[in-house]
């Protein structure tokens, strides 16, 4: 079964204090036992403690995908680091390497991952904008995200399907033509319909919707996620039936332990219990 369990739905640091939506990120499990992986997208605070309550087999995970350092990304990363026996680990750079690896002076930042967990990873995998990894039948293409830290999406794809996730970041011009022929997209969007922030920082419906507008193949299911406070008290069913209306899209939000069957939305078979 090729599927995507919610772990948290919930983004930014007043959700992630509260934990009104929680912040475990996302769970693939991907191809069959011959050829195929299970693993962890920007695990953030109680990853792993929502992966048991979801009753999934923590043992099973084969490794973690982190698309940038922000701590409601990545907290949990080492946790689940600790946990796994040689694990791979594909990540934007900034998350493993440190200012004098990259070269880099003036941007303030540590690795998310401990030096610790960093040698007890079995591959490492550290990437920037366009980097691809290839792993038992599934390829990671990351994709620039502008955020106000370094940030990729990723698209994870096999010889059936292309699954995109957008990470963090507001929209910038030719951002949807990389995710061209995506089946599935999953959007981070953490700002309304008809609202302008002080800081553009993160996606908003209204970039949301211009982002899809601008696919020309548009892809059959868009999943929202990653949600603010703002989001939510906009009322998510409301935000979601916006961007559909507007774009001739299915376009759900996802919910804390939420599960995606996959070869079903392929098919066009699925039901809303399907996810």
């Amino acid at each position: 079964m090729n599927r995507i369990v919610f772990l948290g739905t919930g983004g930014g640091r007043h959700m992630m204090f509260s934990q009104l939506r929680k912040t475990g990120g996302m769970y693939f499990e991907l191809g069959d036992d011959k050829n195929g992986l299970k693993f962890v997208m920007d695990p953030g605070p109680g990853s792993l403690v929502n992966a048991r309550s979801a009753k999934l087999k923590a043992e099973g995970v084969e490794g973690v995908v982190l698309s940038h350092h922000h701590i409601d990304h990545s907290t949990d990363a080492n946790v689940w680091l600790d946990g796994l026996e040689k694990p791979f680990l594909i990540a934007e750079e900034h998350c493993v390497m440190d200012k004098a690896e990259l070269g880099e002076k003036d941007y303030d930042y540590y690795p998310c991952v401990s030096p610790y967990q960093r040698k007890r990873v079995g591959k490492l995998h550290a990437v920037r904008d366009r980097g691809v990894v290839k792993m038992k039948g599934i390829r990671f293409e990351a994709v620039k995200s502008e955020h106000y830290g370094p940030t990729v999406g990723f698209i994870i794809s096999t010889d059936k399907f292309r699954i995109g996730c957008t990470s963090d970041g507001r929209h910038y011009p030719g951002q949807e033509s990389r995710y061209e022929g995506c089946n599935i997209l999953i959007m981070n969007v953490l700002v309304p319909k008809g609202v302008e922030p002080e800081e553009k920082k993160h996606m908003s419906v209204d970039e949301a919707i211009k982002f899809i507008r601008g696919m020309k193949k548009k892809p059959k299911l868009v999943i929202l996620q990653h949600f603010s406070l703002w989001m939510l008290r906009a009322n998510l069913w409301k935000q979601e039936k916006i961007m559909k209306d507007a774009t001739g899209v299915q376009v759900i939000h996802a919910d804390d332990f939420m599960q995606v069957d996959i070869d079903k939305i392929l098919s066009g078979n699925a039901t809303q219990d399907d996810l």
